[in-house]
């Protein structure tokens, strides 16, 4: 009798565990979620993760707060979040630059592609080439002639050799057969910073994320003079692409999404992309998105890691063409 009251004990327990432990994983978060960006604050990825943030709460139950680690191209961020526990409680704030280019470019940077989670892109940005509004410079034309009559004369902002801005800069030079050389490269900690220098005169030239300066633009502060989409963009009609002035090659895009660690269990990821996909249906997400210049862009984890593979081998032998390959 006793055995049998033992065994229908312990088999209750066991039943108790087993339905604990799924109950557990189903409350996933069961407190607030922490977003590393790789970069500064104000910067096109800080501001596309804090315009998620404040939407993705609601259909995820919890808080997700915006953690900056900046340094190296996006390095020090990515690697910090690469050492988080997969749990789903530290992810990182995806962008071309830091997951793709800046490991593209740098084989010292620590990580590839087959080192974290891919969960779900969010938007695209196309990228814009700008100047001072003061600027003697009117047209990528001016700009060219500039340079070739003056190597070594002027000077771009960039957030380091493997940042998106750095690679569409010298995808330019490249189209219009300037050596990299003519132009200084200065690097600045995150796009906003890089937008400052040029604003405080201390670089000439800047090539970035819409995002981070399309304020700028309708303020009167800085003048674009072309873009990287196919079509012009309906925020800067008067605006050229690259392809109207006979530069196609120059189509550099950036996008945003959330990544995880390596080994983030399925579950999480789906509940994120779940998330994220309605997030985007959301008036409130889509409002902050375009007025930032971004392109709301859902992918899903499967096409998501795809196509973050194909940019990885695409910029690492784009990379190598230009010869800014750190070995």
């Amino acid at each position: 009798m006793k055995n049998s009251i033992h065994r229908i004990l312990t088999a209750v327990l066991v039943a108790i565990m087993v339905t604990g432990a799924g109950a557990v994983r189903a409350e996933y978060p069961e407190k607030p979620v922490q977003i590393v960006v790789p970069y500064g604050p104000g910067g096109s990825t800080d501001l596309a993760l804090r315009a998620l943030s404040s939407v993705i709460h609601e259909y995820l139950g919890q808080p997700v707060v915006v953690l900056n680690k900046t340094g190296g191209g996006g390095a020090v961020g990515v690697v910090y979040g690469l050492k988080q526990k997969p749990d789903g409680y530290v992810l990182m704030g995806g962008a071309i630059g830091a997951h793709v280019l800046t490991p593209a470019a740098n084989k010292a940077a620590g990580y590839v592609p087959d080192d974290f989670t891919p969960i779900a892109m969010t938007q695209l940005n196309p990228n814009v080439f700008v100047v001072k509004a003061d600027s003697p410079y009117t047209s990528i034309k001016d700009v060219i002639e500039a340079i070739k009559a003056n190597p070594g004369k002027f000077k771009q902002s960039n957030p380091g050799p493997g940042s998106i801005h750095n690679f569409g800069f010298n995808l330019l030079m490249d189209a219009v057969g300037i050596p990299s050389k003519s132009v200084i490269s200065v690097p600045f900690k995150g796009g906003a910073a890089s937008a400052a220098a040029l604003l405080g005169g201390h670089v000439d030239f800047h090539q970035t994320n819409l995002t981070s300066v399309i304020e700028l633009i309708k303020g009167g502060k800085l003048r674009a003079l072309a873009v990287t989409s196919p079509q012009r963009l309906k925020l800067l009609p008067d605006v050229p692409t690259y392809a109207e002035l006979g530069y196609p090659g120059v189509d550099i895009y950036g996008w945003r999404g959330v990544i995880g660690p390596k080994g983030l269990p399925q579950e999480i990821v789906d509940k994120w992309a779940a998330a994220i996909k309605k997030a985007q249906a959301s008036k409130a997400w889509t409002g902050l998105v375009t007025k930032l210049g971004d392109e709301p862009t859902y992918m899903g984890p499967k096409d998501f890691k795809d196509h973050i593979d194909k940019g990885f081998i695409k910029y690492r032998k784009m990379a190598k063409d230009l010869g800014i390959l750190v070995e």
